[in-house]
């Protein structure tokens, strides 16, 4: 199998478009269908005058995006679209859209992982593992694995019964329940159970990252940065834009670049001892002479 001609796998990846109480229901009657429609109509009509050309245009592009990386998976890697059609038909999980995958499956032909970490097992973990048979099937040498992480026992029974035989040599699905992981000044979450490998890639889409106090972020990244010795960790996260935030405040928006209209996200991060105490210096922040502050803990 050939890419096509002019077609660039890289870690840019880029893609072209070519309450009210009871009393108060018992004083005013519901509305019939046709208000109810009316009102219904109102509200939309409201929030398209309120959407910005941004909110408005995304969901439209990220249709289309969708389709063409579904296609474009099709063909790079036969038969392992009809595999997640018929693994969704086992599973009630909404799966990772079609548009991440394909960033995922460019990175890792490009970058040859040998050991993936997958944060939230479901239908994407059949996209990796076909991306990592088409590689060992190309190069004798290569021995790809993937780590596939999964909080909830459930999901993980699930996942772990659907799993097509001729990838269980290939994926290692992994109970981890979230715990908490803070890095800095921000909260977040990890899997716990994460095995040490040399982790050279990263899907992040999970665990779950609200909490009593609101939004937190998925940190499975920065854990397996811990755990790896790679010089760079290679990523992608479905969606998930706590967790870029937090990535480009640490690293720098070169690090990580977010596409709102596509709903996710790739990134590549140099290794760094989060923890490391030498990095404790009053010289965290930069200030601008606007007064903006800029975080530089990890940019040295």
């Amino acid at each position: 199998m050939s890419f096509p001609s002019g077609q660039s796998v890289s870690v840019e990846v880029q893609f072209s478009l070519h309450g009210a109480s009871p009393g108060a229901f018992a004083e005013h009657p519901p509305p019939d269908a046709t208000d109810r429609q009316s009102a219904s109509d109102t509200d939309q009509a409201q929030q398209a005058l309120n959407a910005s050309p941004i909110d408005t245009m995304r969901k439209p592009i990220q249709r289309i995006m969708n389709q063409w990386s579904k296609l474009a998976i099709r063909r790079h890697l036969p038969g392992v679209v009809e595999e997640v059609a018929e693994y969704a038909k086992k599973s009630n999980t909404t799966g990772t859209q079609w548009i991440t995958l394909w960033m995922a499956v460019r990175i890792i032909l490009k970058q040859k992982p040998q050991w993936i970490l997958e944060s939230g097992t479901g239908s994407s973990t059949l996209v990796l593992a076909a991306a990592v048979a088409w590689l060992r099937d190309k190069n004798p040498g290569y021995e790809g694995r993937i780590v596939s992480m999964e909080s909830v026992p459930e999901w993980h029974q699930i996942a772990t019964r659907n799993l097509p035989e001729k990838y269980k040599n290939t994926v290692e699905i992994v109970l981890g329940p979230r715990e908490k992981y803070e890095v800095a000044m921000f909260r977040g979450y990890i899997h716990s159970n994460i095995p040490q490998h040399d982790y050279t890639f990263v899907l992040l889409d999970g665990p779950a990252f609200q909490d009593d106090h609101g939004v937190a972020f998925c940190a499975d990244v920065f854990k397996a940065m811990e755990l790896s010795s790679a010089p760079v960790v290679y990523g992608v996260s479905d969606g998930r834009a706590s967790s870029v935030m937090v990535i480009q405040q640490l690293f720098g928006v070169k690090a990580a670049r977010y596409w709102h209209g596509l709903y996710a996200a790739h990134f590549a991060l140099p290794k760094t001892d989060l923890k490391d105490s030498k990095l404790n210096t009053p010289k965290d922040f930069k200030a601008s002479l606007s007064g903006r502050l800029e975080f530089i803990k990890f940019r040295r």
